[in-house]
Order: structure tokens, then C-alpha cells, then sequence
């Protein structure tokens, strides 16, 4: 696999196999994600790896009523400027199907940043996902848990008095689904030449990678 097949097709997985994730696998996973970038190398950054059973139910409780909040608040009016449009309809299913199995997926991984910090958390945990890819597993990056921050700190330890919060949970595991691109609009129709709402010139009709070439 080259690197642009794997920018292109590192997509959210949250249909996830049960099947365990050995700690070797784990181990390379995360050797990965710390080579991103970090601000000043001082690595500002942890890890909670959570298998059990136990924790993982009670997590599940916590995301569920996470996205019951998340769906339940009052959307902004449609923007027919916008080039997103509306939430994709297998999006919104896959996320249904996590927040059902939340505690069957083998193994979530937290990635803990420090207050206005993340800027070294989230390209980590992106490399996380990228990594993951390169292995053959699934993740997808969701932080729908800090809507309950302080429940979810507590179940995987991190002490009242500390500085660390997670940033984001990414779920591990073999994916259910098929790899391959995103369906997203062109570029152009989100990216301005100097000044905010001043659309470039340019055009990109179609991925500028093609697993077919």
C-alpha cells in the first residue's frame, strides 16, 4: 500500500468485529502514532487502553446518551451555500450500530492531551487511525463522550486532581466494512484564495488518486 492509497481510504470504520486485537498489534499501533507531529517533541500525550468488559459496558451507557444529546440538539437552519449538505444516511446508520456495540468492539483506545494542547493530541490520534489502516484494522475518531468528560475521566483513571482529559476514543478492531474512498465534494467547493468566501479558481472534479490506476 503506498501513502496515498492510505490517506484516501483511511476512512471512519465503526462497524467493528469482536475479534480480539493482540497487544503486539496494540504495541505497533502506538510505536506509530507517536512519530506525529508534537509540539516542541515534549510529546504531550497518553494512552488508556481499555479491554474490559465491565469498563466498556458502562462507556457504552455514557456514549449512548451522548448521542442522544448530540441528535437531540436543535439544528441550524439548512444553508443551501453549504457544500456538505446533510448528514450522510450510512454515516448516521454506522454511528447507530457503534453506539449499540460499543462494548463488543475489542479494544478502545483514549487518547489523553492536556487543556488547549490539542494540537499535539489530534494529529496523534490520527496517526493512530492511519497506522491501524496500514495493519489491516478499523478505527474511527469520536470524542461523543465528552459530553459526560468527567464520568468517562473517572471510569478509565484519570485522577480528579491531574491536568489530563481525553481527547478522543478510538475504537480498534477488524472492520465489517469494505475499505475504500469517501464520498466527499470537490475541494474547491470548500477552499477560499486569501480571504474567507472568495472560492478558488481552480477545480477538482474527481479524487486525484484512483485505486484503479
Amino acid at each position: 500500500m503506498d501513502a496515498l492509497e492510505l490517506l484516501y481510504t483511511t476512512r471512519a470504520m465503526r462497524r467493528l468485529a469482536p475479534d480480539p486485537v493482540d497487544d503486539e498489534t496494540i504495541a505497533k499501533l502506538l510505536d506509530a502514532a507517536i512519530r506525529g507531529p508534537s509540539g516542541g517533541n515534549r510529546m504531550r500525550v497518553r494512552f488508556v487502553v481499555v479491554r474490559d468488559r465491565g469498563t466498556k459496558s458502562k462507556l457504552q451507557t455514557l456514549y449512548a446518551d451522548g448521542m442522544r444529546q448530540l441528535y437531540s440538539a436543535p439544528a441550524p437552519p439548512p444553508d443551501p451555500n453549504d457544500p456538505a449538505g446533510p448528514p450522510d444516511p450510512a454515516a448516521v446508520k454506522t454511528s447507530g450500530w457503534l453506539t449499540e456495540h460499543l462494548a463488543d468492539v475489542p479494544v478502545l483506545i483514549f487518547v489523553l492531551g492536556l487543556p488547549g494542547f490539542g494540537s499535539t493530541s489530534f494529529p496523534i490520534a490520527w496517526q493512530l487511525c492511519l497506522a491501524a489502516r496500514a495493519y489491516g484494522l478499523g478505527t474511527t475518531f469520536t470524542n461523543v463522550l465528552r459530553f459526560h468528560q468527567e464520568e468517562t475521566d473517572r471510569l478509565i483513571g484519570i485522577p480528579e486532581d491531574s491536568d489530563w482529559e481525553f481527547h478522543a476514543m478510538i475504537p480498534v478492531g477488524k472492520p465489517l466494512g469494505n475499505w475504500g474512498l469517501a464520498k466527499r465534494p470537490p475541494v474547491n467547493r470548500f477552499t477560499y484564495d486569501e480571504t474567507f468566501g472568495n472560492l478558488v479558481d481552480w477545480e477538482v472534479d474527481q479524487p486525484c488518486w484512483n485505486p484503479a490506476l
